[in-house]
């Protein structure tokens, strides 16, 4: 008979066995973002496990999120790309997300939001196509990549080398440095930015996993992303560059360096991660491999009739952007970490 429970920390090794050999597991259903987003974040953990003897059978992690205004919902899982139900058989997917439901309207949320790849069909679930990502297929040679790309990409990875830029790693000593920029960047985006000590975090606990890429314009670091990997991919799940030297393309050689080095290593994939069809970093992503891959986020709307619209295209967050753009850089990043916990 199948149970479903809150985890709790005497099944902390059979999960991450269990997240090893899953086929549908993501790099969001590692343990270790449990804690990183608890303690950075503030978000409540509600991480289910399905039983069946004692042996894990299926997995949902998922964070109650509270806002300022007071309002609630149900995230798997906040910032990452990804999410939702892993579970090897029908039973155990079906009574975790049954429970996930229950979970959502006795906490009074507005909705459950799971940043699924593939819709589960185990329960009715409303589910939204207006999110994709890129999967590069990697070769042990990264020169077979290069001949895949157009002429216009190796052009502009062509340019950021002859203008003399370089790469390099580094783990919490480079953390710094980018912060430096990917703050900065987030301003003039008019997005509030994610507190270092979330960044601090991420790299503590993903010691293995998890580095920092600098990009170098002589001897000032115009560029910086943090690169996680798992399993068989590689991910940058936030990069930023200083919009005055993009004349240089830093991001694509920030792209080529990560991509070279994951092919190196043996990975299968380099994973883009998430995008709104058509938006800027949509585009982007296009570049380096053509076809987007569909996600499918599924939602249990609960106090609301419409799957919510927290993205800039919504009329309520353009006139917040164009404010946050014009803060001074000190106040943005003063306040922004604060701000950003209301938003997954």
């Amino acid at each position: 008979m199948i149970n479903i429970s809150e985890y709790s920390s005497e099944y902390e090794s059979q999960w991450s066995e269990f997240v090893q050999q899953a086929r549908t597991s993501t790099i969001a259903h590692q343990i270790g973002w449990k804690d990183v987003i608890a303690e950075s974040l503030g978000h409540r953990p509600v991480y289910l496990i399905a039983t069946d003897n004692a042996k894990i059978t299926g997995i949902l992690p998922m964070f109650l999120v509270r806002t300022w205004w007071r309002s609630r919902y149900v995230v798997s899982l906040p910032w990452i790309d990804y999410g939702g139900v892993c579970a090897e058989d029908t039973q155990s997917e079906r009574l975790l997300l049954e429970r996930a439901c229950e979970i959502t309207e006795q906490a009074g949320a507005r909705f459950m939001e799971l940043r699924s790849v593939a819709a589960s069909p185990a329960v009715d679930l409303i589910t939204s196509d207006k999110k994709v990502t890129f999967l590069l297929e990697l070769d042990a040679d990264p020169e077979k990549i290069w001949k895949g790309f157009n002429a216009k990409l190796r052009n502009q990875i062509r340019k950021a080398d002859k203008s003399g830029l370089t790469t390099e790693y580094g783990g919490l000593d480079k953390l710094d440095l980018f912060y430096r920029v990917f703050s900065y960047n987030m301003r003039d985006l008019g997005t509030p930015v994610w507190g270092m000590d979330f960044f601090e975090r991420i790299l503590s606990t993903f010691r293995d996993s998890a580095r920092v890429i600098l990009v170098r314009k002589d001897d000032k670091v115009i560029a910086g992303g943090l690169v996680l990997s798992f399993k068989d991919r590689f991910y940058v799940p936030s990069a930023s560059s200083y919009r005055s030297y993009l004349k240089y393309c830093p991001n694509h050689a920030l792209y080529w360096r990560v991509i070279k080095d994951a092919c190196e290593k043996g990975y299968k994939y380099f994973d883009f991660g998430r995008s709104t069809w058509n938006s800027n970093t949509f585009n982007f992503k296009k570049q380096w491999t053509p076809d987007p891959r569909q996600l499918n986020w599924q939602y249990h709307l609960n106090r609301v009739e419409d799957i919510p619209a927290v993205n800039p295209s919504n009329p309520k967050y353009r006139l917040f952007i164009g404010m946050w753009q014009k803060l001074p850089l000190a106040v943005a990043n003063a306040v922004g970490p604060k701000l950003i916990k209301n938003f997954p």
